[in-house]
């Protein structure tokens, strides 16, 4: 994967080394403290990601997994998961806000939108004078994300796994973007964030967000 985004990908090297040393420079939390109340929502938010994720993976008939879909709704709802985000602002930046409501859904514009950021990125932290010196030769502290908006159910389900980490489209922290490389947003997560991370993956039920693969 990295030998293709390094070959495809004209600015790559350059926008990972810009995208690890903004990202540095931010105040990191993984573990917020929350009330039982919360932890109490919060199971209910686990028990309604299990239902939505057997219903995508059943073979059953379509009467079936309708149900294992009312049921998670109808869980989700009593969690009111979207107001349990203790991370939402994290990563971030407002200097950096893209200014759209959702991940643009079209090619062109999901481009765009992460090549202005990019620019913004890299402008700031020349304005900081915190510019990386040289491209990074390995992640060392970090790793590679995909999000494939394309594939995107909606369903908050990450959000919640991962505390905010994760918007309630899935998609990860502006801060974290990388670059647009075909269907795929590719983000870069601080070693701090891996596990946070890794608990919104495996509570997303279309898998439309995964780890890279290193080799």
């Amino acid at each position: 994967m990295l030998e293709r985004l390094q070959s495809r990908v004209p600015r790559f090297r350059e926008q990972l080394a810009e995208t690890i040393a903004w990202c540095s420079g931010q105040p990191l939390e993984s573990d917020p403290k929350e009330s039982i109340e919360i932890q109490e929502r919060r199971k209910l938010g686990r028990k309604a990601g299990e239902l939505s994720r057997c219903a995508f993976l059943s073979s059953g008939p379509e009467l079936w997994k309708s149900y294992l879909r009312r049921r998670a709704r109808r869980l989700f709802k009593r969690a009111k998961l979207e107001n349990i985000s203790p991370l939402a602002h994290q990563l971030r930046s407002a200097v950096l806000d893209p200014g759209c409501t959702r991940f643009p859904s079209n090619q062109f514009q999901q481009l765009s939108v992460v090549e202005q950021l990019s620019t913004r990125r890299a402008e700031q932290l020349r304005l900081e004078h915190r510019d990386p010196a040289a491209p990074p030769l390995s992640f060392h502290d970090g790793r590679l994300l995909l999000y494939a908006p394309n594939e995107n159910l909606f369903d908050g389900a990450a959000q919640y796994a991962s505390k905010g980490f994760f918007n309630v489209d899935n998609v990860p922290p502006w801060d974290t973007w990388v670059c647009f490389f075909e269907e795929y947003l590719v983000s870069w997560v601080p070693t701090q964030l891996l596990e946070l991370a890794n608990t919104g993956i495996e509570a997303n039920p279309e898998q439309c967000i995964l780890w890279a693969p290193e080799s």
